[in-house]
């Protein structure tokens, strides 16, 4: 299989459709990565790098509605399907509201899921993958690495400030919500969280005076926003 194959995020609890669904997608050509709990589709798709999602609705932890709503807010442009049992149209229709391109009734033919994905890859047209460097003012950030950039100098990141400051650069200027990032970084939130999470914010900081015209700020009650020039 080739470098170039579209990369499926699959989220489905039952074990049986999960593993069809896996080995279906990849006998097809594509790239498939299951997760059964929808409490571990953000730090998965945080981690990796995915051309689609395909979410069941009916999930432990967050639904697919809820998780579509979390997905659209840190990459706007993924395609996303729904896949559920439920076939009302009230369901169908705040499935799309939510923010997915499609929605697929169970039980579904093989055949037709798989070109409702090629349609739904050829209708976004995604680009590329994200930037394998991200930028803001003077420094240059490679998520894959975890090594920050900036004039004479630079720094090897732990994974956990890497994630952070990964966030916090491709919203750059926009805040983020703290129960987001706790989300996405750790897999859950709450107070003990939370606490570990503002650690890593502390170190950022320090870190980030390597350039004076960056800043982090906390908007509070909310999140946390980075400011700083961005490139033209």
């Amino acid at each position: 299989m080739s470098d170039g194959s579209p990369h499926v995020l699959i989220v489905e609890d039952d074990p049986t459709l999960g593993l069809l669904l896996h080995d279906l997608l990849r006998l097809d050509g594509f790239k498939a990565t299951l997760v059964r709990d929808g409490r571990e589709v953000l730090p998965t798709f945080h981690s990796g790098r995915f051309d689609i999602a395909l979410l069941d609705v009916m999930l432990p932890g967050r639904d697919g509605f809820e998780l579509t709503q979390d997905l659209r807010t840190v990459s706007p442009d993924l395609p996303i399907i729904l896949l559920t049992a439920r076939d009302r149209v009230e369901d169908r229709v705040h499935g799309l509201k939510c923010g997915a391109d499609d929605y697929v009734i169970k039980p579904f033919d093989n055949e037709e899921l798989i070109l409702r994905l090629h349609s739904v890859l050829k209708r976004n047209q995604r680009s590329d993958h994200a930037p394998l460097q991200l930028v803001l003012g003077d420094l240059k950030y490679e998520p894959e690495s975890y090594q920050l950039f900036w004039s004479g100098g630079q720094r090897r990141l732990t994974p956990k400030e890497g994630d952070v400051l990964k966030i916090l650069m491709q919203r750059a200027g926009r805040t983020t919500e703290r129960d987001l990032i706790c989300r996405l970084v750790w897999g859950e939130s709450g107070y003990f969280v939370g606490r570990s999470m503002d650690v890593y914010i502390t170190r950022l900081r320090k870190i980030l005076k390597a350039d004076p015209e960056v800043s982090l700020n906390t908007i509070h009650g909310v999140g946390f926003r980075l400011d700083g020039p961005t490139p033209e």
